[in-house]
Formats: structure tokens, sequence, C-alpha cells
């Protein structure tokens, strides 16, 4: 399967995710004008790799800055790796001083019971 690489934009955070590796990252800022159709690909993606997966997958979060809509995909990608079934590791990075980012990963651990480490930089 190959990559799914976007660059980021002003609104948009750089993707990057590997199925052969199980290694994925989102990094930067997210509020898109439409959150839908720019994460479309990455639901896709997912789903694609859903087919076929290893036995672990490790996703990084590194943000400056996210909406609220943006929030909702965070949850629905997490929640569609989580389905697979397999080994789930979830990378939370924040830079010192933005609590808000890290609270929000704190809290995505908790409400999802997902194995997520909030990590800061």
């Amino acid at each position: 399967m190959e990559k799914l690489f976007i660059e980021p934009g002003n609104e948009t955070p750089q993707i990057d995710f590997d199925a052969n590796s199980g290694f994925f990252s989102i990094s930067g800022k997210s509020y898109p004008e439409n959150v839908n159709s720019f994460y479309a690909p990455v639901f896709e993606y997912i789903e694609q790799y859903r087919k076929n997966y290893g036995s672990k997958t490790t996703i990084e979060f590194n943000w400056l800055y996210y909406n609220t809509a943006t929030a909702k995909a965070i949850v629905k990608i997490i929640l569609r790796l989580k389905e697979i079934g397999n080994e789930l590791e979830i990378r939370w990075y924040y830079k010192k001083d933005f609590d808000l980012i890290a609270d929000k990963g704190r809290e995505i651990q908790e409400v999802l019971d997902v194995n997520l480490k909030v990590i800061e930089l």
C-alpha cells in the first residue's frame, strides 16, 4: 500500500501515513473550512489499511492548534484504528505551556480508553 502524504497548509496539518510500517502522523494546525472534505482521504486510507494491517499501529499527533470540528475527526480516526483490534499506540505531543492540548490528549485517553501517551516536547 502506498503512503498517504499531505503537505501542511495554512489551515491544515501535515498528514504522513505509512500502512507498510503501521506508522501514522498528523501534525500542525487544523482548522480547514471543510473538515469532512479534508479528512476524507485519511478515512479512506484507514479503511484500506483495515484490510491488511500489521501487528501494531502507531499514530502520533503533534498539534499546534485544532478546532472543534477537527476534534471530532480525531476521535473518529482513533476509534477506527482501535476497531482494527491490533496493538494501538497513540503518542500525543504538545509544546511546553500548551496545557490545553495536553489536557485534550488526557481526556481522549480517558474517554476512549486507549493506550495514549501525552508527551511534552
